[in-house]
């Protein structure tokens, strides 16, 4: 029974409106294109953050530095980093200074480790590959969701204005109907 019920609008039915078979198009191009563009969206989306990621990794330098100064304490917490300004060497012996997270707790003179890129800033450190492949993994389920909500919004539009016209429809006939039934009663 479930599919007599579900196609009725593809069979030919004198009670078949136009805009029944309008909206069963619509319906089969949003699942069509929900089944194509998700998975498709999704897969560019993470290969493309996984391409950044990648060359975020090979862009980065790790580097010893020199804490100029003690570390300001941040705050409490089990991961807090304090700030302090440290100073490296950079490409052709010149020598750099910035603010950097480094460990609570340090003093002037400790060595730690910070990230540069190619142009010798201070970066931060890249992600590891495991985070990589999460955050990849996570852009690709967002981008494949949105196209999802993007195609159920607009299928949902197109649904709202046939019903509206629909209505519009039922009620010129009933404009025409209605007399008629009220003077066969009287």
């Amino acid at each position: 029974m479930g599919g007599k019920v579900s196609c009725w609008r593809w069979r030919r039915n004198p009670l078949r409106r136009r805009s029944d078979a309008v909206e069963a198009w619509v319906v089969l191009v949003t699942a069509v294109a929900m089944a194509v563009g998700m998975p498709l969206v999704g897969a560019l989306s993470a290969v493309t953050v996984e391409s950044g990621l990648l060359h975020q990794r090979q862009d980065r330098h790790r580097t010893s530095a020199v804490l100029t100064e003690d570390a300001r304490n941040s705050g409490p917490g089990t991961y807090a980093r304090s700030w302090a300004v440290v100073r490296w060497t950079a490409s052709g012996d010149s020598a750099r200074t910035a603010g950097a997270r480094v460990a609570p707790g340090s003093r002037a003179g400790a060595t730690t480790v910070i990230w540069t890129d190619g142009q010798e800033r201070l970066v931060g450190a890249p992600l590891t590959p495991g985070q990589a492949v999460a955050r990849s993994a996570l852009v690709g389920v967002l981008a494949a969701s949105g196209v999802a909500l993007l195609l159920l919004a607009g299928r949902r539009a197109v649904r709202m204005r046939l019903d509206r016209h629909r209505a519009a429809q039922w009620e010129r006939a009933w404009a025409l109907t209605g007399p008629l039934w009220s003077e066969k009663r009287a």
